[in-house]
């Protein structure tokens, strides 16, 4: 007869126990000396190895959906400091007024100006 490895014997072993294990971890629930907290672990514990533990959700990005969001993100601040510049560039124009914006005329201008005449 082939002898039986390690791990099927502990298997075995933890088999044999079993039973007063769970009676144990009954009367552990069921004893109101047990703190509470203890008592709520012990519950959990019975309800996953029962029922099985309930299934969390996970939402997965790809490195492509988190570059899209990047990229979306960066084009809104370009356009964030676009508009930021343009409302910059017309409150200094306010304050320059309408006629300070013309490049004033140069002499050799004037002089053509003065023969034109």
């Amino acid at each position: 007869m082939k002898q039986k490895s390690r791990e099927d014997r502990i298997r075995d072993w933890f088999l044999e126990i079993c039973p007063q294990a769970v009676i144990s971890i009954r009367d552990l629930i069921n004893d109101p000396s047990t703190p509470i907290a203890s008592r709520v672990q012990l519950i959990g514990m019975v309800l996953d190895r029962a029922l099985g533990k309930a299934e969390t959700p996970l939402k997965v990005t790809t490195a492509v959906e988190n570059m899209d969001m990047a990229e979306a993100r960066l084009m809104e601040m370009i356009h964030e400091i676009q508009a930021e510049d343009e409302m910059k560039e017309a409150a200094e124009q306010e304050e320059k007024g309408p006629d300070e914006d013309l490049p004033e005329d140069t002499e050799e201008e004037a002089e053509d100006e003065e023969e034109d005449e």
